[in-house]
């Protein structure tokens, strides 16, 4: 398993970035949402789901956040709440084993190395 200095992010799973500004980018107060929030800000929850749904980043907005745990604790990423996010860390860590992290990472190292030889973008 590797180990990175809390707090930081681990570098095979950058932050996902856009040629333009996204909707968590223009609005950030849009995504507060700490544990325990969910009947009180369910409108305001239900907004921020919507608006990460049509996001092109969603997927890798995911994937970073369920990796990067200890810069995700408290608001919405990729539509997921933090009591969601843990329980995806838990199913994930029951299907791929208690380093999932890297088993992901050497996942999507083996996709770019197919992507390079065949001639595709990663």
């Amino acid at each position: 398993m590797t180990l990175y200095v809390h707090g930081t992010e681990d570098p095979r799973f950058p932050q996902p970035k856009s040629p333009t500004r996204t909707r968590c980018q223009k609005q950030p107060q849009l995504f507060d949402f700490e544990h325990g929030d969910g009947n009180r800000k369910m409108p305001e929850l239900e907004r921020a789901r919507r608006a990460c749904s049509g996001c092109p980043l969603v997927t890798d907005c995911l994937l970073w956040a369920l990796v990067n745990k200890e810069l995700t604790p408290v608001g919405i990423f990729a539509g997921t709440t933090p009591r969601q996010r843990t329980t995806l860390r838990a199913r994930l860590a029951e299907r791929l084993g208690p380093d999932w992290i890297d088993v992901l990472a050497d996942r999507q190292q083996a996709r770019r190395n197919r992507a390079v030889t065949s001639g595709c973008a990663a």
